[in-house]
C-alpha cells in the first residue's frame, strides 16, 4: 500500500524527491492545490476511498494516508 501511494505521488513531484512514510504531503512535496485534488481523484480511482478535507488534514504524512486507506477500503 505504502509503495503504491509513493509511486502515485511521483507523478506529481520531481523524480528525485525522496518520499517516505514520514513525508508530509503538503509541506515536503510542495504540491499545488490542483495536484492535491488530482491526487485525491487518483486515490479514489485506485482504492475506492474518498478523502474529504477533514480526512486529508488527519492524513498529513504518506504513512498516515496509507493507514487511513487500508482501514477504509
Amino acid at each position: 500500500m505504502l509503495e503504491q501511494i509513493i509511486d502515485m505521488l511521483l507523478n506529481y513531484v520531481e523524480p528525485d524527491d525522496e518520499i517516505t512514510a514520514d513525508t508530509n504531503i503538503k509541506t515536503d512535496l510542495g504540491m499545488s492545490s490542483f495536484d492535491l485534488i488530482c491526487f485525491g481523484d487518483d486515490l479514489f480511482s485506485t482504492f475506492g476511498v474518498q478523502l474529504t478535507p477533514d480526512n486529508f488534514r488527519d492524513c498529513i504524512t504518506v504513512g498516515k494516508l496509507a493507514a487511513f486507506i487500508e482501514k477504509n477500503k
